[in-house]
């Protein structure tokens, strides 16, 4: 029997987590049917977003699905022709935010959260991208104090999980972001959130790094697991080989569903579909990443006085055709903010984040076949997640105490 670990796709998360455990010593052969890091993990909005803690999933938040079926392009719509096929997981998505619910659900959260940066250091030392971790904090804009007070209460919570945050009036904000426009007057600051200069070469930068340190990489579709006697021993692949491992880890995103149906886990996972602005040469000189409490959307700096324009979700099946207006209505939106900017090269982006109801994603083993092990689920915290991710797979594989009470994430919760 082959010792070697197979991690089937190459996301951040995957790419975190064979990175790991080939630091650990072990044989590990990364699979994806792609380039490496050109799927979700190349068009997220770049953060380490150690304070979102509470889940998407808050109290009486069925009460707005009937704007998000009425408002295509609002902060979060739903497509009416999907309804039938998301109405399972919209049920689900209700009854996580019970009060007590939320409560389990954002300790979970903070659990994984608060270890990320933690957990990415001796990864980004290794790579040697110290220089593109951008570790200047987050400033969150609220239009004025009635509608930061509205927001105080989730701060507050966020508070007793461990995030550090400060409110800022508007002189205090622009002087912290120089371009930051009138209409502004107040934000919080939290000082532990950080960013990537570009998320795609972060995560090649990693992905690299695996491969210097004795790692290896198949572009191969993997379709199928090879099971014996309740041991799943391999992969199947798409090209007839059957590749031999003594565990395989499926980290394949919005597609790990592929694997859970076959063994016949019923886990409500559906694409929550992000879309992005891509401004090279926007010519706009930030410091901080930059979210818009009111409309939901981010602005990431990228390097030389480059934006990312992100953060809309859309509920949608995974194949559906994108709604480029969804992407280019963040650029009114982001002039408010930080005033013109050149679109000169600008490109639009659109990926399947991988959700499920609750928040909290699936880190762990297989409930009843050993050899296996899956993490997917993440949502917008892919990146954030993908070294704490990583880090516990690689104890749960070498029998090591992680510190944390796993639970909360395994698969049988569905």
């Amino acid at each position: 029997m082959s010792e070697r670990v197979i991690v089937v796709g190459a996301g951040v998360v995957g790419i975190a987590t064979a990175l790991q455990l080939r630091q650990a010593g072990l044989e590990v052969l990364l699979l994806d049917r792609g380039e490496p890091a050109r799927e979700t993990s190349y068009g997220n909005a770049g953060a380490l977003a150690v304070s979102d803690v509470i889940p998407l999933a808050e109290p009486g938040v069925w009460r707005r699905l009937p704007g998000w079926l009425l408002d295509p392009l609002g902060p979060l719509a739903v497509r009416w022709r999907y309804l039938p096929s998301l109405a399972p997981w919209l049920a689900r998505f209700a009854l996580a935010s019970r009060p007590a619910q939320v409560a389990a659900l954002t300790r979970a959260l903070a659990a994984l959260l608060n270890r990320a940066a933690a957990d990415y250091a001796p990864l980004v030392a290794q790579a040697g991208l110290d220089g593109m971790w951008r570790r200047h904090g987050a400033l969150t804009l609220y239009r004025d104090a009635a509608e930061l007070e509205q927001a105080l209460p989730a701060w507050r919570r966020k508070a007793e999980h461990g995030v550090a945050w400060q409110t800022l009036d508007r002189s205090a904000a622009q002087a912290c972001e120089p371009m930051l426009q009138d209409g502004w007057e107040r934000a919080v600051k939290v000082a532990a959130w950080s960013h990537v200069d570009d998320p795609y070469l972060f995560s090649r930068g990693l992905f690299d790094a695996f491969l210097v340190a004795g790692g290896a990489f198949e572009r191969v579709e993997a379709t199928a697991l090879s099971e014996r006697g309740g041991k799943v021993d391999g992969v199947v692949c798409a090209d007839g080989r059957t590749l031999a491992a003594g565990n395989v880890i499926v980290t394949a995103g919005i597609w790990s569903d592929r694997f859970t149906r076959q063994c016949r886990y019923r886990v409500p996972l559906e694409s929550e579909r992000g879309y992005h602005v891509n401004l090279p040469k926007a010519g706009v000189a930030l410091r901080h990443f930059i979210q818009c409490a009111s409309e939901s959307f981010v602005i990431l700096p990228l390097a030389d006085g480059g934006l990312r324009l992100a953060g809309t979700v859309e509920l949608a099946h995974r194949d559906a055709a994108p709604d480029w207006r969804r992407a280019e209505i963040l650029l009114d939106k982001a002039r408010r903010i930080v005033g013109d900017f050149s679109t000169e090269g600008m490109t639009l982006w659109m990926g399947n984040r991988p959700s499920l109801p609750d928040t909290v994603p699936v880190i762990g083993p297989a409930p009843d076949r050993q050899g296996l092990y899956f993490a997917f689920g993440h949502g917008h915290l892919g990146l954030t997640l993908a070294a704490t991710t990583g880090a516990l797979l690689c104890d749960m594989l070498l029998q090591r105490p992680s510190g944390l009470d796993l639970r909360p994430y395994r698969l049988a919760r569905f």
